[in-house]
């Protein structure tokens, strides 16, 4: 297995979240958590809502949030497509709070328009969103 740093970019639609040199990252996949080290066997993934875990050349760690998606890598790159990517310092907590509340609201309601799927959805990012920033 090489040992060398390869690179990571977390990206959405609107921005990159990050693009740096890597020694290894763990990524909630939708059946569990999936690490990815240098020379990893090319593979696509889908993803889950959760913490995304970056090891940094150092052992410098990072967590970040993120939402569904994709990751891919071939061995030498690992590239993580996210519907939403965020670094701590940049959540909300109190809108995540607010959104928490929201769709507690709507699952407790459970009225025929409603969602609840939907509501589980909104529910899970933002505990996670919480759970990121120390909340």
């Amino acid at each position: 297995m090489d040992s060398q740093p390869f690179t990571l970019d977390v990206v959405t639609l609107k921005r990159v979240v990050f693009s740096e040199p890597i020694e290894s990252v763990i990524a909630p996949g939708t059946v569990g958590y999936f690490g990815v080290l240098p020379g990893h066997t090319p593979f696509v993934s889908s993803l889950q809502v959760g913490i995304t875990k970056i090891t940094k050349p150092g052992g410098e760690k990072l967590n970040l949030f993120t939402s569904t998606g994709f990751l891919m890598t071939d061995g030498k790159k690992v590239i993580l497509l996210a519907e939403a990517a965020e670094r701590p310092e940049e959540i909300d907590a109190g809108r995540a709070k607010r959104a928490k509340e929201r769709a507690e609201k709507r699952l407790a309601e459970r009225t025929a328009d409603i969602d609840i799927d939907r509501a589980k959805a909104a529910l899970l990012r933002a505990i996670t969103r919480l759970k990121l920033s120390g909340q």
